[in-house]
């Protein structure tokens, strides 16, 4: 038997790397997977073929907001007796401390509604139906840039929605932590194949590693692995906590 057999997880945001890798490990670990996307359905496909059909499902999800959100959530309960929510799709706009005010505006709208108003209200939405049933976990995927702030002066808007996102996994945590919800934080560094290298070249990929205390970037599965064992609920003491993942570069 494997650890996760049995359960059945939505995961937002499979058309990415993270998310990607998340669905696998989920599906390999026994779970059905609900993964969303917003436009990259032949990514999202990908991340699902290797689950077995009668496991998977997909959905196309804006995520921009809580009404989104909130539609989100009716379209997973149909689908299947979701217990495990994996909030990981993300916004990434930039916010620059010095330029126009409009690209700022917008950064700073587009980085709240999807990573603080969308994330938050499907995790308050799936919250109340765990705690119904006495049982449920989820998983939010913050940022190292939470904990500091970015180190990349233009995305101040990102690392403070990340920061805004871990708060209110703590306080959800606390809400129902004697209702058999357990609610836990991932903050990762810099990914490999993450949002953050993205746009990078090779060589700028590598200096990135080489400015990391391990000299390397978090690999998508050690992101994977660690949140298959959160949803496993082996230590439910852990609800409420940030759990880094950055390979010593940012210790607190």
């Amino acid at each position: 038997m494997t650890a996760l057999e049995g359960r059945t997880a939505l995961i937002t945001g499979v058309s990415g790397a993270i998310g990607g890798q998340l669905a696998r490990v989920f599906g390999r670990e026994g779970a059905t997977v609900i993964g969303t996307y917003r436009t990259r359905r032949a990514a999202a496909e990908s991340a699902l073929a290797s689950i077995p059909a009668e496991r998977r499902a997909l959905l196309q999800a804006g995520f921009g907001g809580g009404d989104s959100a909130r539609e989100l959530w009716r379209d997973a309960l149909a689908a299947g007796p979701v217990d495990t929510v994996v909030v990981n799709a993300a916004a990434m706009a930039p916010t620059p401390l010095i330029g126009d005010d409009d690209e700022w505006d917008a950064g700073w709208q587009q980085s709240l509604q999807v990573n603080v108003v969308a994330a938050s209200t499907l995790m308050r939405e799936s919250a109340r139906v765990f705690a119904e049933r006495g049982s449920g976990s989820i998983i939010a995927i913050s940022s190292w840039a939470a904990q500091q702030g970015s180190r990349i002066p233009d995305l101040g808007a990102y690392g403070a929605s990340k920061a805004a996102l871990r708060n209110f996994a703590q306080t959800l945590a606390r809400a129902y932590a004697r209702s058999g919800v357990r609610v836990y934080t991932i903050a990762p560094g810099v990914v490999d194949g993450g949002m953050g290298t993205a746009d990078l070249d090779p060589d700028e990929v590598r200096a990135v590693a080489e400015g990391l205390t391990m000299g390397r970037h978090v690999e998508v599965s050690e992101i994977a692995e660690l949140a298959a064992f959160l949803a496993s609920d082996r230590c439910p003491s852990l609800t409420g906590s940030t759990i880094d993942l950055n390979g010593a570069s940012y210790i607190r």
